[in-house]
């Protein structure tokens, strides 16, 4: 949402909480279907298995990912069970941040707030956006 803004670009936002139907991002989807044709020329994910919902919803509505729209999730996580699925994700960097926690609780003065920290995530290509890096 920053980066849009920053860019002055148009951006849209649905929100799906956890637990909660997916009935509403249906109806979403389809409402962004004009003459055909996606208005949206992306749609960025909070997680891979949404990423995977948002597929499926998208090909049943008759398009093509990513030629019709491109679709990126945002967890990494990438394969669900025995469902052959692989997303364009970016990658986040679990080990890291795992370490980082750890050092955080361990770390004198963890009464008082601590600083920003930003990680650096990766681009895992996987078939649903149209760049490969």
């Amino acid at each position: 949402m920053n980066g849009c803004l920053l860019r002055n670009l148009h951006y849209e936002m649905k929100v799906v909480r956890e637990g909660e139907s997916y009935d509403g991002f249906r109806e979403f989807l389809a409402r962004q279907i004009k003459d055909g044709k996606m208005t949206l020329d992306g749609i960025f994910c909070m997680t891979d298995g949404l990423a995977y919902f948002v597929i499926q919803e998208l090909e049943g509505l008759g398009l093509k990912v990513p030629e019709d729209v491109q679709v990126i999730g945002f967890d990494g996580i990438r394969v669900f069970g025995d469902k052959n699925y692989l997303c364009s994700t970016i990658v986040q960097p679990v080990r890291e941040i795992a370490e980082m926690c750890v050092e955080q609780l361990l770390r004198d003065g963890r009464m008082e707030k601590p600083p920003l920290i930003c990680l650096p995530v990766t681009y895992g290509y996987g078939g649903t956006t149209l760049a490969e890096s």
